[in-house]
């Protein structure tokens, strides 16, 4: 999810009144929902590939506490080194720990509604979560955020009673979204599950992508043991094409790579959908669930234009 999404998830938190709990409770919050995204960093200091770690140890079940501790701790000398006006909230460290806690905690949730996945318990295990919901970007998420932040943030403001009251109307309202996504998807991916089986087909991952703007249609992804093919779903229906590819990880150039570079495990590690196609008449190892996905009409023009074609896409020989 997007930095701006978990800011305002953080400040919708504050608004609801866990602000009220310690000087800075607000800015905790807000510090709370990104920190988990300080792992983006770690290439820089640790030998690890960014596709392989995000989304890992700082998401991890473990590490929430850690990244609300940390935060807590920087809030903590900020309060040392800026003395509180005489009108304003004392520092309480654990209280303020736990609504900073709060907001670490909503942020691999919201991770945990796209695609991309979480490794909730990394790196103990290797597994990746996943609910395909969300989009990456939704608006839905910034309506509502935002028409609750700014509300509750004017009666607050105002000494009106109730402050929080907009705030927790709006994340209300947000589960019922979340909720009839995560079902939507379910439903999605089962309708496909069962018409692959009546072609004779056993499914051993399916995956449900919402494209952007239209959160009520889905990508369809599936794969058995040897191939991979794909759908589309929405309110008119669900289109499974015939159309039926080899997984490709049998390729000697995958096979070659896969023992010799870093990059190729790392993304193996990240990776739920792995398929090794042939591009311009090269190997390319990619996921399949981002495959190609900006040739889909349904993604914004500016967006194609834009975002880079080489993205999730690791060429497996040099060019001679």
């Amino acid at each position: 999810m997007d930095n701006l999404t978990h800011s305002l998830a953080g400040a919708l938190l504050g608004q609801m009144g866990l602000k009220r709990a310690s000087r800075f409770g607000l800015l905790g919050c807000i510090l709370g929902a990104n920190a988990p995204d300080i792992d983006v960093i770690a290439p820089l200091f640790l030998p690890v590939d960014n596709i392989a770690f995000h989304r890992g140890p700082t998401h991890a079940l473990w590490g929430l506490p850690v990244m609300a501790l940390g935060t807590v701790a920087l809030l903590w000398i900020v309060d040392r080194l800026k003395p509180a006006a005489p009108d304003s909230l004392p520092f309480r460290f654990w209280p303020l720990f736990l609504v900073t806690l709060g907001g670490v905690v909503s942020h691999p949730f919201l991770d945990w509604l796209t695609t991309y996945a979480v490794a909730f318990f990394a790196p103990l295990g290797d597994r990746w979560y996943s609910a395909n919901a969300i989009f990456i970007i939704d608006w839905v998420y910034w309506i509502i955020l935002v028409a609750g932040v700014w509300m509750s943030a004017r009666r607050w403001k105002r000494g009106r009673d109730h402050p929080g009251k907009p705030a927790l109307i709006a994340g209300g309202l947000l589960l019922v979204y979340i909720t009839a996504n995560v079902a939507w998807s379910a439903l999605a991916e089962r309708r496909t599950a069962a018409i692959l089986r009546q072609r004779g087909i056993e499914p051993v991952l399916i995956v449900a992508s919402p494209p952007p703007l239209a959160f009520w249609e889905r990508t369809m992804a599936w794969r058995s043991a040897r191939e991979w093919g794909s759908g589309d779903f929405g309110p008119s229906g669900l289109v499974v094409a015939p159309e039926r590819r080899r997984l490709g990880l049998d390729h000697p150039a995958f096979l070659a790579a896969r023992t010799e570079r870093r990059s190729v495990r790392s993304f193996l590690y990240w990776s739920r959908m792995p398929i090794v196609v042939e591009e311009g008449g090269q190997p390319i190892l990619t996921d399949q669930r981002y495959y190609r996905v900006l040739d889909d009409d349904r993604v914004p023009a500016a967006i194609r234009s834009r975002a880079p074609r080489g993205s999730f896409m690791v060429p497996l020989t040099s060019r001679p």
